[in-house]
């Protein structure tokens, strides 16, 4: 069996490095087979699957077990590989694959169809709208893959990692629950309820559909009909996100969308850009800026920008939750203008933020969306 393991990893080292010099690009390699170390040359996907809901949920749980194992790149069939999924499993699979490091739905042939639209209108619907929030979340999850290349800190992040002491991380209750990056809390739901028992840990935590504030140390009832996937955002997280793209070839624009999560801690995020296919990054030519959100003193800072490539956005907007008019943070130094703006972002119903917009000296620019 390990020389069967260590002939997989090494059919996928060949294709990567041969892919390489034939390319000179970074190659896109998927398999299901391996040994220690495969992360260096492969994403990694669990294999064939079934359309039901406890291969969707047990798909969680291999997730986070292969990021405990060094592989951040990971995923599975989303949808089920093998049968065919009720509309209602197939929405709620594609909702929690959108918080998967690697996001593929992939069906066996001669099986029912198994695009968005297949299901029906409501499904389709649901469907676009976290497939869009995924595009979105490009710039976060994006810098979350370059700090494991860094640490080998997973995306998907069991939460043993952070809370080995509390017993309720391994109560089978939340055994599907994990963080996505360091934001963001997930809490994998079958598609058959319309709520589920949520642990939030300590802290405070933010409904991310509705900006409402958790005390965390608890566990919560929460809904999670179709279109409510249950996500939770730690209080003093920071966000970076872009508007809506169909594809990588299109421009994300020139706005970096950054969200301010009111917290009483500090916080930073490494924020981190490359032309995403060459190795030119080895040689420097990367952007990279800590993102500094300090609770205690209510400032948000920029560190100073590293690598010789200046970043794709040259204006950085500000999006706060959970901080009043009064509260506002300095940003840099500077008291910024309140602005209040509809944010469209959330899903059914379009909800309030307050916007604020920050620019360097030399691209002062307001936008709204």
């Amino acid at each position: 069996i390990q020389s069967r393991n260590i002939f997989g990893m090494q059919m996928a080292r060949a294709t990567y490095e041969g892919t390489k010099k034939l390319m000179n690009k970074r190659p896109l390699v998927l398999t299901r087979a391996g040994f220690s170390g495969i992360q260096r040359y492969s994403a990694v996907w669990t294999g064939d699957n079934t359309a039901n809901e406890d291969h969707m949920l047990l798909g969680v749980r291999l997730l986070n077990s292969l990021g405990l194992s060094g592989v951040a790149n990971c995923g599975v069939d989303v949808g089920g590989f093998n049968g065919d999924a009720s509309a209602s499993l197939y929405t709620r699979w594609m909702t929690i694959g959108a918080f998967s490091p690697f996001y593929r739905a992939h069906k066996m042939i001669n099986m029912k169809e198994s695009e968005p639209w297949s299901y029906g209108e409501e499904s389709e619907a649901i469907v676009k709208y976290y497939i869009q929030l995924r595009y979105k979340m490009m710039p976060y999850l994006y810098s979350t893959f370059y700090e494991a290349t860094k640490t080998g800190m997973p995306v998907n992040r069991s939460l043993a990692i952070d809370h080995s002491f509390d017993w309720r991380t391994y109560s089978g209750t939340y055994q599907n629950q994990y963080y996505f990056g360091e934001a963001f809390l997930i809490a994998p739901v079958a598609s058959t309820q319309n709520s589920t028992k949520v642990f939030l840990p300590a802290g405070e935590w933010y409904d991310f559909h509705n900006d409402v504030k958790h005390k965390g140390d608890q566990v919560e009832l929460v809904e999670s009909p179709l279109y409510r996937l249950p996500i939770f955002v730690k209080a003093g997280s920071i966000v970076p996100m872009q508007k809506v793209v169909q594809s990588f070839s299109e421009s994300a624009g020139d706005t970096l969308y950054i969200h301010i999560y009111k917290g009483d801690a500090f916080n930073s995020f490494v924020y981190y850009e490359d032309d995403g296919e060459s190795y030119a990054f080895e040689k420097g030519e990367y952007f990279q800026q800590e993102i500094i959100y300090d609770g205690k003193k209510n400032e948000i800072s920029f560190g100073k920008a590293g690598g010789s490539k200046p970043s794709k956005f040259k204006v950085k907007s500000i999006v706060l939750h959970g901080f009043e008019k009064d509260s506002l943070p300095k940003v840099d130094g500077n008291i910024l203008t309140f602005n209040p703006v509809m944010d469209t972002m959330l899903f059914p119903a379009a909800l309030y933020s307050n916007e604020l917009y920050y620019a360097p000296k030399e691209e002062v620019r307001v936008f709204k969306n």
